[in-house]
This record gives structure tokens, sequence and C-alpha cells, in this order.
């Protein structure tokens, strides 16, 4: 059977990586295409010796290809995924759109990638939050050991988890403090050169919380399980890419923390950094531009003996995004060949 891609958002900063990994993932795909809005449309964009043409997506026939990678936003999502599905085409969504929702699955390859396994194509599947992601790789092993029962997450977010606007908005605004010049806001109600933007700068919820902090709750409750109590304090830092968390977990069972970190170095896409003279990763210096999630600064509680704590950071473009999707394009790929 052949395999056809459309990537819908490739212009994007997400559609961008996605692209990269096509030049460097063998894959066997037969034809890509590239989709977004009539403002990119006409554009080229280079991938694997040839120019492709970015072609408008109101006039875009999903029956033509079999799979679509979608990271265009929620609204683009909700317009045109059902069509691509109705059309015979099996959606890989970055978006938040579909991911509340019990009819499409969500999914992060290492954590409940079996579901891919026995699913009926053509589907909406959603990826995750890129914070979600990192974290459930992250706790996933340590869950299996002893039954993860509460996580408290403080995360740090970069800028390009909102998008290419953000990474240019951050720039210049750095650009233009440092040089004594007016700095203007955009992207974010706050400037976020030298700043930190409390609830990832996304509106409140009637519980005080804001949307992007209850996607960690939902997002793990639907993924890892249901009775899973997660609760999140997201902040948006003037970083570019990656993000990090801070991470307290609970669990039933008591902690072995030598067979805690032997599990987790042995669980695919984790890396431990966790020696006498390095325990704690940095995106900038461990993350950026890696497909792995890292995690250090491991610790055993102070006072109860079934809580550790964790220092966890991935590339939130990779596998918070583009790289993730990847995976999930791959397994089904494989179960149909």
């Amino acid at each position: 059977m052949s395999n056809k891609l459309a990537i819908v958002g490739g212009t994007g900063a997400v559609g961008r990586v996605f692209i990269e990994y096509l030049k460097t993932h063998e894959l066997p795909i037969d034809e890509i295409k590239i989709v977004a809005s009539s403002r990119s449309a006409g554009k080229s964009i280079h991938l694997n010796g040839s120019e492709i043409v970015v072609e408008d997506i109101e006039n875009f026939d999903f029956s033509s290809v079999n799979f679509a990678f979608f990271s265009a936003g929620s609204e683009v999502a909700k317009k045109f995924a059902p069509i691509a599905k109705e059309s015979g085409c099996t959606v890989i969504d970055n978006s938040s759109c579909f991911r509340k929702d019990k009819e499409f699955p969500l999914i992060i390859p290492e954590v409940n990638g079996e579901l891919l396994d026995n699913m009926k194509l053509p589907q909406i599947i959603s990826n995750p939050n890129c914070s979600v992601s990192q974290l459930l790789v992250a706790i996933k092993p340590i869950h299996d050991l002893y039954k993860v029962k509460r996580v408290d997450v403080a995360t740090y977010q970069s800028v390009s988890g909102t998008g290419k606007e953000a990474i240019d908005e951050l720039t210049d605004q750095s650009k233009n403090f440092l040089e004594g010049n007016e700095v203007k806001k955009n992207i974010y109600s706050s400037q976020i050169a030298f700043n930190v933007l409390p609830g990832a700068n996304r509106p409140k919820l009637d519980n005080g919380y804001t949307e992007e902090e209850m996607k960690m709750t939902w997002e793990a409750q639907k993924i890892l399980d249901e009775s899973i109590q997660v609760t999140a304090s997201c902040a948006r830092v003037p970083v570019f890419y990656g993000h990090s968390e801070a991470v307290h977990i609970e669990t039933e069972l008591e902690i072995n923390l030598d067979e805690m970190i032997s599990k987790m170095q042995s669980f695919p896409g984790l890396k431990v950094i966790n020696s006498d003279t390095k325990f704690n990763p940095t995106p900038l210096d461990d993350a950026e531009g890696k497909d792995e999630v890292f995690v250090g600064s491991i610790r055993k509680d102070l006072w109860k003996e079934n809580r550790v704590n964790l220092w966890v950071i991935s590339d939130n473009l990779r596998k918070g995004a583009a790289l993730n999707s990847m995976q999930i394009l791959k397994r089904l790929i494989e179960k149909q060949n």
C-alpha cells in the first residue's frame, strides 16, 4: 500500500521540525504534500532534493493522501480534520481541539502506544500538550513500579510553545530592552523578555487555574490513569526552546530509589542525568535539538518514603510535538504494512 502524507501547517515552528524529521528518518512515504493557509500557499519548501509547493488548505483534496499531520491550531483542526477523516485520511493533530473528547485517542507511544495497534483507520489522533508528553514519559516507569497516586508539577515553558511569532517577540523585546528602546508586546499580555508570566499567560477558569494548567490534569488522566491526581502551576519564561518541570510524585508503594533510577534508565525515550558531577540538566545545554526527555535532580522526599522529586526537561518542539507525531505515524505505517 502506498503512503501519502499531507503536512498541514508546514510553515510553522512545529511543522518545520516535522519536515526536518522527514529528512533524517527513513519512512516508507511515497508522496508528501505541504498545506497551509492562503498566506503561505505558493511558497516552496525544500525536502529530500525536491521543491514542494505549498497548497492552499481551502482547496486541498484530502482524499489524495492517507495520512495528515496537523499543526495549524485548533480552529483549522476543528474545520478540516473531520473533512480529512471523512475523505479516508488518518489525522495526527497537534492542537488541543480533540484532546478532551473521548471519541479521539490521545497518544504518547512510549506510554499508551499499544492503542495504535488495533486502531481502526481512518481516525483522528491527538498529540498531547507538550508539557504533558515529557511529564508522562518521565513518570510512566515510576507508575509501573509503584503506581503513582499524585503529581504536583511546576512548569517553566519556553516561548516556542506559543509559536514562531512568540519566538520573534522575545527576540525583539530582548534587543530593544538592552538597547534602551521601547519594548512592544503583542503575543503576550505582559513583556516576556527578562520576565516570568504565571499561568503561562492564559486566562483563569472558574476554579482559579488556567486552561494550560488544567490540560495537565485532564490529559494525564486520559493517557495514564484516570485516578491520578495532577495539580499544575504553569509559567511562561524567556527561553526560546525547551520546557522545564519541577515534579513532586507520591506513589502507593514505598520507593526504592536505586530500583526506580534503573527502571528509568532503561525506559525508551528517557535519559537520566544523575551523576555526582552532573545531576541538573538544562534546556539549553541538554535538551535543545534533542529527542529525549531528560530527568535529573532525583531526590527522595525528606519526610515520606513514597514520595520523590524530579527535574524534567525536553525540547517542546520535538518530543512535545513533532517527534511524538512522527512516532505515531511510523507505528501506524508499520501496522498496516
